[in-house]
């Protein structure tokens, strides 16, 4: 809505000032440090992120947003997810300070209205709890983010009440928020262009002259060499019988013997954003007629009815291959039949642009045939890690006797099943939070050196990735002022990171200048030594790009909206700090039946100036008064909405209605009224027959303009 209000001064300063004073407000505390990784155990984190007003967004609010968006299929900024909480919170405040905040029997309603059942049961309380929580973490959250929605609602609506839209920018609205472009963009960032940039031997040591100071190393370090046990080597030499595999195979609880699980599918694709709300109630629908008759054979026939998966609908919506613990892509619809029992059926499952219904089957056993290569190889693994620690026990004790790391390495080579060559390793001088060749950084080796003071003395055994480590310290040293050699890895990331900042904008404008149509974005981007990236389907306020360089904002998206195919904008556009230079290669346009669907949906605050006016008079006539009052129903519109308007109020009057009508527009007020009054500074000062008054030359010289 507020591109409609920047199109009226007086409205839109009013807005903007009023959400300057609230966000100045709220963000006098904004964005506590918080950490950015937001997987894993932080939902439960209570530490801020932000805070505004009285109210606190956590680490775990984040980390349960973020797992929400990447179930769809998606992957957005912290940032993003950070700014749209902030947002949410901000109308929350505004609606509670107005007095707009939806009530408990709001929120009822509209979830019941929500998943009101096409065959007439009541409203199932249990399934609902259980449905919200699997997707928002608990009832609460969800219920809470339904009162921000219709609180929002009203906020909107009474932000834009005084608010006048004409036909054409709702129409332009409806078309920004629902074509969809493909596009071809390169985006220029300070991390892509330092990676194209080599400096020069002469560069760097001239900075490292001047900015010896940012090299002082200030903390001791020490040159390790160290006897390296491969857990893997040592446990490729390990007997197993086949009379202890399957001895495991049958310790393994039968819910670990399954080579997958059978599953149906019913998918409902989700072509237009505008329509989701009417394919979420036909999935809801569909939910309840699976679950009403969950069998095999009754999911398959409404599968091969309402699927609009033609590859498997045909199949009664049988998934053609088992479904298997995936771990690394949790994201993954189908690993939800995991957590069902067979015949359960889920709620509608949002992934990108479908929605899933699933039905759990039976599970299907792994035979020890089957299960024998990765039986052997876990119970391999776990031999190998006693062995190789018992082994690198003895190989501490022996290099504590003679501190001589190679002759230590070739007396247990053997046993190690490895090179005596293959065994010894070195470090450079390394201090702690350094990543260490072969280790990483690894708490545990840091742990493991930190007691080594003088020359040959030996650590205990570290377990490191892929085995274990036995240290011995070759040299060490005190802080210092950095030689060159020894930083100069660290001088070269630094030096690149400057000159890009300063480079990014340069090419950015390059790039925009010399490309001349979409489909030479890619030789642009590789002739910089960048990358062009594919948007499919791209529709305006989705951020562009992926992961943490993923934006938007309103210049960026009013020149893809104004762009034509093959076109480049012809300027780069910033974002934060980086640019980007985006081409159309093709456009959808919209499907205008779905703008006449959208608009029996319509808000009132979004309807043009004459079609508000209409529903207002609409809206009176329902109540079917005996008198109508009608103030300037004019004002405002074009010649053909007032004619449009005038010919609604000769219908009311027609049918019986008695109006009194105010209006500034005295040629139609009088042509279409039987009586009439002219008023002046508050004061009646003629009345009589309205036609009688529209010949009177008086009024036609100060009202008729003739």
């Amino acid at each position: 809505m507020l591109k409609f209000f920047s199109r009226m001064e007086r409205t839109r300063n009013f807005v903007l000032l009023l959400f300057a004073v609230i966000m100045v407000i709220s963000l006098i505390v904004f964005y506590a440090p918080a950490p950015t990784d937001v997987q894993g155990n932080l939902i439960r984190d209570e530490a801020a992120v932000a805070k505004v007003g009285s109210e606190q967004i956590t680490v775990g609010e984040l980390a349960m947003q973020k797992e929400n968006i990447s179930r769809m299929g998606r992957d957005l900024p912290a940032k993003f997810l950070v700014d749209g909480m902030i947002r949410e919170r901000i109308v929350r405040n505004e609606s509670d300070r107005l007095g707009l905040i939806s009530s408990d029997a709001e929120v009822a309603g509209y979830i019941r209205q929500q998943n009101k059942s096409t065959d007439g049961k009541p409203f199932n309380q249990k399934l609902y709890e259980q449905n919200v929580t699997e997707q928002f973490g608990s009832v609460k959250a969800f219920e809470q983010s339904v009162r921000d929605q219709l609180s929002g609602d009203k906020l909107e609506a009474f932000l834009t009440a005084g608010v006048m839209v004409s036909e054409e920018e709702v129409l332009d609205d409806f078309k920004r928020k629902n074509t969809k472009s493909d596009l071809t963009f390169i985006p220029i960032t300070g991390a892509d262009v330092a990676q194209t940039i080599k400096p020069t031997d002469e560069e760097l040591k001239n900075y490292f002259e001047q900015n010896k100071q940012n090299f002082y190393i200030n903390a001791p370090q020490k040159k390790i060499r160290y006897i390296f046990l491969n857990t893997a080597k040592i446990g490729e030499k390990l007997p197993i019988s086949e009379e202890e595999l399957k001895a495991e195979y049958e310790n393994i609880p039968a819910d670990k013997k399954q080579a997958g699980v059978q599953g149906q599918q019913i998918v409902l694709q989700l072509a237009n954003p505008e329509l989701e709300g009417a394919v979420l109630e036909k999935a809801n629908s569909l939910v309840a007629q699976a679950r009403s008759k969950s069998t095999e054979e009754d999911f398959a026939e409404l599968a091969k009815g309402q699927s609009e998966d033609t590859r498997t609908a045909a199949n009664g919506g049988r998934l053609p291959g088992l479904v298997r613990e995936n771990a690394k892509n949790p994201t993954d619809p189908y690993q939800r039949l995991l957590t069902l029992q067979p015949g359960d059926v889920t709620e509608p499952i949002k992934f990108q642009d479908r929605y899933y219904i699933l039905r759990r089957g039976e599970a299907v056993a792994k035979s020890f045939e089957d299960a024998k290569k990765e039986i052997e190889v876990s119970l391999r693994n776990r031999r190998a890690y006693g062995v190789a620690a018992e082994l690198a026990q003895k190989v501490t004790d022996r290099l504590k006797e003679v501190k001589d790391v190679r002759a230590v390495a070739e007396e247990f080579a053997a046993q190690a099943s490895m090179s005596g060559s293959e065994m010894v390793r070195e470090t450079d001088f390394v201090k702690p939070g350094d990543e260490v060749e072969n280790v990483g950084v690894s708490p545990q080796f840091e742990e493991g050196i930190a007691g080594l003071e003088n020359q040959n003395d030996v650590g205990d055994k570290i377990p490191i990735q892929n085995g274990f480590a036995i240290p011995l310290l070759v040299e060490k040293r005190d802080p210092r002022d950095a030689e060159f050699d020894e930083v100069k890895e660290k001088i070269i990331e630094t030096l690149k990171v400057e000159q890009a900042r300063t480079r990014v904008e340069e090419i950015a404008k390059q790039i925009a200048a010399e490309t001349t149509s979409a489909s030479g974005l890619s030789a642009a981007a590789q002739s910089k030594g960048l990358k062009a990236q594919e948007a499919k389907s791209f529709v305006l306020g989705s951020p562009l790009g992926e992961g943490p360089n993923a934006a938007t904002s309103e210049a960026l998206e009013d020149a893809i909206f104004n762009l034509k195919p093959g076109e480049v904008t012809k300027s780069p556009l910033k974002i934060g700090d980086n640019w980007y230079v985006v081409g159309l290669n093709n456009r959808e346009e919209v499907n205008m039946e779905d703008f006449a669907k959208q608009r029996e949906k319509q808000k009132a605050g979004t309807l043009s100036g004459g079609e508000q006016q209409m529903l207002a008079m609409g809206r009176a006539m329902m109540s079917r008064p005996r008198l109508l009052l009608l103030d300037e129903p004019s004002l405002g519109l074009a010649p053909l909405l007032v004619h449009t308007i005038f010919e609604a109020v000769d219908e009311i009057r027609s049918e019986g209605t008695t109006i009194l009508l105010v209006e500034q527009n005295a040629n139609a007020a009088l042509h279409h009224s039987d009586r009439a009054y002219v008023l002046e500074t508050g004061r009646i000062v003629m009345e009589g027959d309205s036609k009688q008054l529209a010949a009177d030359p008086r009024v036609k010289e100060a009202y008729l303009g003739e």
